[in-house]
Parts: C-alpha cells; sequence; structure tokens
C-alpha cells in the first residue's frame, strides 16, 4: 500500500501554511494602511474616476497586487522544498495528491460554510487558503460579481481558488534541479 502523505506532500502544507501567515499578515497590513491613508480612492481615481466616485469597495483594491505576489511565491517554494529535502520530480500519483488533497479540504470548507451559512466555516477557508481565495473575493468584489454574475462564476472562481495553490507548488517542484535530476540512477548511487 502506498503511503498517502508523500514527503512532498508534507513539505506543501509546510510551505503553505507559511505562505498563508505571511499573506494574511500582508493583507491586514495592506488593508489597513489603504483605509487610513485613502491609497484605494486615489489609484482607483487614476484608474477610473467614473468608478472612484461609485467608491465602496476602493480600500481593498490594494490588497489584490499583494496577494498576486504571495499567490507567485509558491513556484519558488515549490522549487526550494525539493531542493531542500533532496526529493526527486513527483511522479503522477504524488502529483494528483499534490493537486487534489489541499484542494479537497479548501472545497470542504468553502462547501460548508456555504451550506450552513456559517461564517466562520467560510473565515477558516480564508485563513487556510488566503491568497488564492482572497485573490478571488477581492476581484469578484470589486467586479461586482456578488449581485449581477451568474452563480457558474462562483462555483469557477471556488474551483480555481483551491486548485491554485497546489498547481504553482507542483509547477515549482517540477522545475528542473540538475544536482537532483541525473539521467543514471545508478551513478548517483555510486557517489553516495
Amino acid at each position: 500500500m502506498r503511503q498517502l502523505l508523500q514527503p512532498i506532500l508534507l513539505e506543501f502544507f509546510r510551505a503553505h501554511l507559511i505562505l498563508t501567515a505571511v499573506s494574511a499578515l500582508l493583507l491586514v497590513l495592506a488593508l489597513g494602511l489603504s483605509s487610513l491613508l485613502g491609497f484605494g480612492e486615489n489609484l482607483l481615481s487614476l484608474i477610473s474616476p467614473r468608478m472612484a466616485r461609485a467608491g465602496g469597495l476602493a480600500a481593498l483594491l490594494p490588497a489584490i497586487p499583494i496577494l498576486g505576489l504571495c499567490l507567485l511565491a509558491y513556484l519558488p517554494a515549490g522549487r526550494f522544498a525539493r531542493s531542500s529535502a533532496g526529493l526527486p520530480r513527483p511522479d503522477a500519483v504524488t502529483a494528483l495528491q499534490i493537486l487534489l488533497l489541499p484542494a479537497a479540504v479548501f472545497w470542504l470548507l468553502l462547501a460548508a460554510g456555504g451550506l450552513l451559512s456559517n461564517v466562520g466555516a467560510q473565515l477558516v477557508a480564508l485563513l487556510l487558503n488566503c491568497p488564492a481565495y482572497g485573490v478571488v473575493t477581492l476581484i469578484g468584489l470589486l467586479t461586482g460579481g456578488q449581485s449581477t454574475a451568474p452563480r457558474w462564476t462562483a462555483y469557477a472562481g471556488g474551483l480555481a481558488a483551491g486548485l491554485l495553490p497546489p498547481l504553482l507548488f507542483l509547477a515549482g517542484s517540477c522545475i528542473p534541479i540538475p544536482a537532483l535530476d541525473r539521467k543514471d540512477p545508478e551513478d548517483h548511487i555510486e557517489k553516495q
């Protein structure tokens, strides 16, 4: 029987917790500064003066690039986790585990929050997947997706938010590392 939690999957969970904590901290700082200093309103007035008069969610605008950068940090995190642990590239089964297990946990928390109308479960889903869920939610709020968009867009956003962090981590762990990606495994065994 294959081991359910492969070492690269454990590395993903460790990196994911660190990146989620950092992105949540940066999100709180960005939103606090934005609301205190009015960065969002000024930025929105530069982009579209007509939308600036409508106001409302402009204070959330500076959080999108911060969350996007935190989401992109999964690429080097995947490569670093693989190189520091000395792990081989993930095979197909391990890659599916890296993609689907964290996404399934996120989707279950999100579904529990939506079905039970429980804000706590949605908050836990946000805190466990802060960069992706935050980006999808903020873009939906800023574009008015909550009131005018069809329901399938919310489901597509939830699917994307669940898959983005593990997908980017997996892509980072598949970046070639010459010291780990030797063609001849017997040569590697002899050198050890």
